[in-house]
């Protein structure tokens, strides 16, 4: 009996310091979560007065078992056995099978227990199992000829060397000595007593199958929670990426403003005969760049356009190009890119409109930081129109 109290210590020793784990370890343990289902088979064997090893009774178990923690759990095991050489060669029975047991067990995972839970099952567990349970017999005695029948109050102590296989560790197999006492119930069982004399050794090989979690895996998830100041950093980053949205917006509404006015001043200008505008030098939009690109991008090429079709109503004027490069950098390589930017314009204009390269200059100018505020608008190609 006193063994029995240990092992309900050491699992409620196992249990609370489960429970003593951060709040924030571990993840939501719904009712249908952590479960698993397994089947065993083995042999026993009465622990004394005969040899062992002559007297096996193939056994076979079913086993439906809950983690509540990821070192306690409990579960429930059916153990079929087929033959009676458990109670000595002098026994015969023709029923089948031979004997039936059912326990209710503790289960504790001791890596888990002493180790920590380190978010995931180890690849290798030794897993303690202490309970108790009932058990049926029945057969003849050959050497008085009297039938029996015993209902037995048991208790069974094991242990699990457990492999965790699998992507998501779903399989468990295992080798489980044991060892289940009859503590009660039999006539030769005056008192409960944990006796060996009226034990049963038992070995078994096994597999366990766990089924899905509500969070997605087969078994515990590790939560960690955001220190405070972390959170309000992030609203802090959030709170700026707002503010630089609503300011890039404002800007990018400007700009469609002045294209929306510059393709109308184009579409009035097309509508009206040649002599009956006069000319003024028009405003073209300049062409910006991204950073150490000299390629136009489609929405660029727009403004473009719009110099080529001046070109086309113009054919007494001439394009002045003048590239430049955002300060940050190399000297020498921003003179370079001014240059191929300023180029950029012209050759767009000169292969898809086809503008007469005689009236097109380009010069590339290098850094520039006094025409705008903000280094991305000095990556740009600025065009002027000559008589």
């Amino acid at each position: 009996m006193k063994k029995f109290f240990l092992m309900l210590a050491v699992a409620a020793s196992a249990m609370s310091a489960s429970a003593q784990e951060p709040q924030t370890g571990i993840g939501n343990n719904k009712f249908w979560d952590n479960w698993y289902l397994g089947a065993n088979l083995g042999v026993a064997s009465k622990t004394t007065d005969q040899a062992v090893l002559k007297n096996l009774n193939p056994e076979f178990s079913l086993r439906l078992g809950k983690w509540f923690t990821p070192s306690v759990g409990i579960a429930a095991e059916g153990t079929f056995l087929f033959d009676n050489k458990v109670h000595g060669a002098s026994y015969i029975d023709g029923s089948f099978p031979r004997a039936f047991q059912f326990n209710l067990l503790g289960t504790v995972n001791f890596m888990n227990a002493f180790g920590g839970y380190t978010g995931s099952p180890r690849s290798f567990e030794i897993i303690g199992l202490a309970g108790i349970g009932f058990g049926k017999n029945s057969g003849t005695d050959k050497t008085q000829g009297t039938n029996w029948q015993i209902n037995t109050f048991n208790s069974k102590l094991g242990l699990d060397f457990a492999f965790n296989l699998g992507a998501e560790k779903q399989w468990q197999v295992y080798i489980e000595p044991s060892i289940t006492y009859e503590i009660g119930g039999a006539k030769r069982v005056q008192k409960i007593q944990y006796n060996s004399n009226i034990s049963n050794l038992q070995l078994a090989a096994g597999v366990n199958y766990y089924f899905k979690t509500s969070n997605g895996t087969r078994h515990f998830m590790n939560i960690t929670e955001c220190d405070q100041r972390e959170i309000d950093a992030l609203n802090n980053t959030i709170n700026s990426l707002r503010d630089k949205n609503a300011a890039d917006q404002a800007k990018i509404a400007q700009l469609q403003a002045e294209i929306a006015r510059l393709q109308k001043a184009l579409r009035d200008c097309e509508n009206k005969p040649a002599p009956e505008c006069p000319f003024e030098a028009p405003v073209i939009p300049n062409v910006f760049y991204n950073v150490n690109k000299s390629l136009i991008t489609k929405q660029q090429a727009e403004n473009v356009a719009v110099a080529a079709q001046v070109l086309k109503n113009h054919p007494e004027l001439k394009l002045n190009i003048k590239g430049y490069a955002s300060p940050e950098g190399n000297a020498k390589k921003n003179q370079n890119l001014s240059v191929r930017r300023a180029n950029a314009v012209k050759d767009l204009l000169v292969k898809k409109y086809g503008i007469d390269e005689s009236r097109i200059t380009a010069e590339g100018c290098g850094t520039t930081k006094d025409m705008y505020e903000t280094y991305e608008n000095n990556r740009v190609a600025m065009m002027f129109f000559e008589k």
